[in-house]
């Protein structure tokens, strides 16, 4: 019998030690985290784990994920959501030939690198079903393999996004922390992921994704559950990202376009790209 876990994370608040006092706090993002968990729940996923801010420290995200890779075979699944503030940092890599930034999760105590997601995803199985629900900015590929879109200020919609003058200052305080990262995730380059990821992304790497105050969800979450419709969706991954995407696309006064964006990574598995989303399978 297949088996599924799901990690989900929500970022309402930030350790000013470690980001400083300009991040602006995020009123939505915990709540996207409960609701997807509680469809997770509702298709039968076997546990799940709950992070929200302080919680949320790398290691304790780090370490549910290496749980959930210890634990699942070929043909099981693993959803993780995130929602919360998008970041970016200086490639030192030099694997992001486009816009020499590695794109990050804004995690409570630090941030996590598209690259150390990446070498994650190696110690999963072969054929191991990965969904990831990232609801932040710049997260078109954050999953892991332009230009950087600076929000306007606007009095309704809060972007998701460290801001460059906040991403340079948190950088350059914690610069050899960030360095020492790379430097270790650069030796495991040559790990082979074996393993089937598809990341639903609320926008594109240059883009930037919206909550709005008072709102229930972030606006990429909020779409994404009206179109799941509580498990009434029939379609694809594909399909599902369509739909998502023409509803946010619909929303023509938000300050700066933001387009949806269903991202793979590892093995190709043509029956994985045929199911409906959410779905263990036996």
């Amino acid at each position: 019998m297949r088996k599924g876990i799901s990690i989900h994370i929500g970022m309402n608040h930030l350790d000013v030690e470690h980001y400083g006092e300009g991040v602006m706090p995020l009123e939505t993002c915990e709540q996207d985290a409960m609701d997807m968990q509680a469809l997770a729940l509702a298709q039968n996923f076997k546990s799940t784990f709950l992070l929200l801010s302080e919680n949320a420290t790398r290691k304790a995200v780090k370490a549910a994920i290496v749980s959930a890779a210890q634990e699942l075979s070929t043909g099981d699944m693993l959803l993780l959501s995130y929602s919360g503030h998008g970041g970016f940092l200086p490639d030192h890599s030099g694997d992001e030939i486009d816009d020499h930034l590695d794109e990050t999760w804004c995690l409570y105590d630090g941030q996590l690198l598209d690259d150390e997601l990446f070498e994650l995803w190696a110690d999963f199985a072969k054929d191991v079903r990965i969904v990831m629900v990232s609801d932040s900015c710049h997260s078109g590929t954050v999953a892991k393999a332009n230009q950087f879109q600076e929000a306007p200020i606007d009095r309704l919609f809060q972007p998701k996004l460290l801001s460059y003058a906040v991403a340079k200052e948190v950088y350059v305080a914690n610069k050899d922390f960030y360095i020492d990262i790379e430097k270790r995730v650069d030796q495991s380059k040559t790990k082979e992921v074996n393993a089937s990821i598809k990341l639903l992304a609320a926008c594109q790497d240059p883009q930037v994704s919206y909550t709005a105050p008072f709102a229930r969800n972030s606006i990429f979450t909020e779409k994404l559950l009206n179109v799941w419709n509580g498990g009434q969706f029939v379609g694809t991954y594909e399909t599902f990202l369509e739909q998502i995407k023409s509803e946010v696309e619909a929303l023509d006064f938000l300050p700066t376009k933001q387009t949806p964006n269903l991202y793979n990574v590892g093995n190709v598995s043509e029956q994985f790209n045929a199911q409906k989303p959410f779905q263990i399978y036996e």
